[in-house]
């Protein structure tokens, strides 16, 4: 019989985890979280999940793994003699809140186990290598402005891209330009469509 008042488990309910990351780069992801106007606990899920999927980040990891990992259709094979991976960082660090659907965190916690490390220590490796790899940074910020943005201000925002690499002194990636654009609009503008809106209107229109 079942109890009355009992509330079952949400099936999307978030799961909670609080990685120590270097300062340098929590100080990093910050700055992405506030190029692209997105909470800490919501950008960090995204670039862990780039680097999990990454078949290239897993075979570099699968040297530190003490038991099996499958990956697609291909098992990695994990051994006690296999060297450890760090368990703690060595240098200043703070916490930081991170929230995970059950998917993301069951993905993180396999990862984890082949890796004889905590989840949220598994969650830092996973946050040092996205943001220490432009390909992942470049990654999230595309993904995350073909969500935001209609798909003119998204063609205006290539063919911006496009012209500066083609005609400027330096290469700029989706990151850097954005970046460049969130300091050239300044404060007033609080999301991301309106930032693009506005540097395209003060700069590529007459």
């Amino acid at each position: 019989m079942e109890k009355k008042g009992v509330r079952g488990q949400r099936s999307d309910k978030k799961r909670d985890v609080k990685p120590t990351l270097k300062l340098d780069l929590k100080d990093a992801i910050y700055r992405l979280s506030n190029i692209t106007y997105t909470p800490v606990k919501d950008v960090c899920p995204s670039l862990c999940m780039f680097v999990i999927k990454d078949r290239k980040t897993i075979e570099h990891l699968s040297q530190f793994f003490k038991r099996d990992l499958l990956f697609d259709n291909t098992m990695f094979r994990g051994h006690v003699t296999n060297k450890t991976i760090s368990k703690r960082i060595n240098v200043p660090g703070e916490r930081v809140t991170i929230r995970f659907s059950q998917s993301e965190y069951s993905a993180i916690a396999l990862l984890a186990f082949s890796l004889d490390c905590t989840v949220s220590r598994a969650t830092a490796i996973l946050l040092e290598i996205s943001m220490s790899q432009a390909r992942f940074v470049n990654s999230y910020i595309k993904e995350f402005l073909q969500q935001e943005l209609s798909e003119s201000q998204l063609r205006e925002f290539k063919e911006i891209l496009r012209y500066v690499n083609r005609n400027g002194e330096s290469h700029h990636s989706w990151a850097s330009l954005l970046a460049h654009v969130v300091d050239e609009v300044g404060s007033p503008v609080n999301r991301i469509k309106d930032a693009i809106s506005s540097f395209i209107d003060l700069n590529w229109r007459e």
